[in-house]
């Protein structure tokens, strides 16, 4: 074993021409340790990043799963259904989107272009693509509810119903695609048409000022009001509304929403026509029907959109408060 004096190790690490200590080179393996330990730290931060982002994309798709393990109320449904087909939480903001095509637009260009002929076609392809994209989803969502053990797929079957009924034929009419664009952003989504809501078209008489007229004529049969029926035409300087219902109907309550619904700008009140209440009237399930119209502006389907709502929302009002009275 060599031995290594004092004189040496001080000549190793003292330079006495300058004074100072003598500058160490790094050698070979110092060099590659360095660069190893280098390599390391930057996969390591780009790891790290691709875990994150990996988790940011799974988050959505791991509360969906979580949603599915508990029994869903209605409310929670229509959110999931929305939430799958990748639209926003408003029926006013996809449209938006829709007529817009994703561009931004001034306040006045957007204003003209909620005032003209909505292309239904446009309507139909994105309920294709983004249903297809929701069932997809659906199945990701079976699959990690599997590995987790959990068989129990019965709400995941209703919602492959639902989104299914929300995806229109390619040969579908205006009405079909309209109420597959609107169902999901209803107050109280069914399981399926047979199951308390029914949503169809054409059947409804068009309104005496409905000719050349930007018009259509809704028909709700509800479960406490019998049927409502409400005709809208577009003025110049707003909509009008004509509407038919029973004297128990909360007429108060009705005008009240209408004017909280910033799409509905009335040029006049509700015109109201009222019958005798007759309990005969009341349907087991809430049937909605709508006259086809010869055109539909994205303003008047979000107006529609917004009658139908409301009216629902005061018949499950309704429904509700007849339960209390039958318990007491």
């Amino acid at each position: 074993m060599s031995e290594l004096s004092l004189g040496q190790f001080i000549k190793n690490v003292f330079d006495y021409s300058t004074g100072k200590p003598v500058q160490q080179q790094p050698g070979k393996v110092a060099n590659e340790n360095f660069q190893r330990a280098q390599n390391e730290a930057m996969k390591m931060v780009q790891q790290t990043a691709q875990n994150i982002t990996q988790n940011f994309v799974r988050q959505q798709d791991i509360l969906n799963t979580q949603m599915m393990l508990k029994e869903l109320s209605n409310v929670e449904r229509s959110w999931l259904m929305k939430n799958m087909f990748n639209f926003p939480e408003n029926l006013s903001q996809l449209i938006e989107q829709i007529v817009t095509q994703g561009k931004t637009v001034t306040a006045q260009e957007l204003a003209a272009l909620m005032k003209q002929d909505i292309d239904i076609s446009k309507i139909l392809v994105l309920l294709q693509t983004n249903g297809k994209a929701a069932l997809e989803k659906l199945q990701k969502m079976i699959t990690t509810m599997n590995q987790s053990g959990i068989y129990d797929t019965r709400q995941l079957k209703e919602m492959s119903v639902l989104i299914n009924a929300c995806i229109p034929a390619n040969d579908a009419s205006q009405a079909q695609i309209l109420k597959s664009l609107m169902v999901m952003y209803l107050p109280w989504l069914p399981l399926n048409e047979s199951a308390g809501f029914n949503f169809g078209a054409d059947s409804a008489e068009e309104g005496k000022k409905g000719a050349g007229e930007e018009s259509i004529t809704i028909i709700i049969t509800t479960k406490n009001y019998g049927e409502i029926k409400v005709f809208l035409f577009m003025a110049q300087n707003g909509v009008n509304m004509d509407i038919t219902c029973s004297e128990d109907f909360p007429k108060d309550r009705f005008n009240e929403a209408i004017k909280g619904e910033n799409a509905i700008h009335l040029s006049e009140n509700p015109v109201y026509t009222t019958r005798k209440s007759n309990s005969d009237e009341d349907a087991k399930e809430l049937k909605v029907e709508f006259s086809k119209s010869a055109k539909i502006t994205p303003q008047l389907l979000i107006i529609v959109h917004a009658i139908i709502k409301i009216v629902t929302e005061l018949d499950n009002t309704g429904t509700l408060q007849e339960k209390r009275k039958e318990e007491l």
